[in-house]
This record gives structure tokens, sequence and C-alpha cells, in this order.
């Protein structure tokens, strides 16, 4: 990824959710111009988490419709990728991203799914993780080093998944990183 904004971005909920649940979603929007999602991802993000009194639920709903745009997949773009419905080590908000991606060209997907990850560079599309995010964050100056181990250490706290040597590589580029 560049050090300027790339222009569009698709996300799946995972890395909404645990952004919001540490009050830090808008760290996306400091790296990503336009940010995307589709149905599936509302409804697993925003719908399910506000039927489980979720916090997060309500700060990713009130960014949808300002800064986070709600778009449908268009049935030929549903067609033409239909063999993604197939991957059952997918869940239905990665496929639709995936297939969101293909239809507004977006050239990175939001996501920190191992097979979601996989599948979107089978299809010439760049996965980004959250820690990335953070990082990028970080080398576009919109936080500083100490707010971004802060961040890496909130959503460990809050149950985010990531293994030991990663977290150690992150904090190392951190450390080397003007």
């Amino acid at each position: 990824m560049k050090a300027d904004k790339p222009l569009t971005v698709v996300s799946n909920s995972t890395p909404l959710i645990y952004l919001a649940k540490i009050g830090r979603l808008s760290i996306i929007r400091n790296v990503f111009e336009k940010i995307f999602i589709q149905e599936a991802v509302f409804e697993e993000a925003v719908i399910r988490g506000k039927a489980l009194n979720m916090s997060d639920a309500h700060i990713i709903e009130r960014a949808v419709g300002t800064w986070i745009i709600k778009e449908r997949i268009r049935q030929e773009i549903d067609a033409e990728y239909r063999f993604l419905d197939t991957n059952t080590r997918l869940g239905s908000g990665e496929k639709e991203a995936i297939k969101l991606c293909k239809q507004i060209n977006a050239k990175y997907l939001i996501a920190d799914d191992k097979e979601a990850r996989r599948v979107s560079k089978m299809l010439s599309i760049t996965p980004i993780g959250t820690c990335s995010i953070i990082i990028q964050a970080y080398k576009q100056k919109a936080i500083t080093k100490n707010e971004a181990v802060q961040i890496m250490d909130d959503l460990l706290k809050v149950g985010f998944r990531i293994n030991p040597e990663l977290y150690c590589r992150i904090l190392h580029e951190l450390e080397f990183q003007r």
C-alpha cells in the first residue's frame, strides 16, 4: 500500500467490529478515502450486534451513511462470482465483500480471515488486515507510535486474536518506521 490514501476499500465485519469496540473505528477513515460494505457485513456488524446490545454495533451504524458506504451486490456480479458461494470456509460477509470488491473495482479488501485473504489474492484483490491499517495510519502520521501500540494492546484486551510472532513483527516495524 502506498503512503497516499487509496481511494476505495471494501471491509469485512471483523475489522469494523474490533476497531469500534475500542473506540478507534475512525482509524480506517484516516487510511482510506472511501470505505464500502455490503448487506451481509451490515447484517453481521450492525443488525446482529444491536440485537445482542453490543455498543460497537451502534458506532458502526452511525458511520454507515456518513463515511462508510453500504452497497448492494448487483445480480450480474453475484452470478459471475457465484463460485465463491461454494467455499464453505468463507462466511457470507466475506463472500459478499470479495464480490463487492470486484463490483466497484476496489483494489483492497480489509479482512483478517485467512481464507478471505487467500481467495482475495487469487482474484487480484490486495488483502489488508486490521494490524496493517494501524501500521499504515502510523506511517501516514495519523497516529503516534505510542497510540499504535496502545491500539494493538486494546484490541488484544477485547479478544482480537493475533499470533505472538505477528504481534512482535508489528512492534518491530513500528519501532523502525520514521
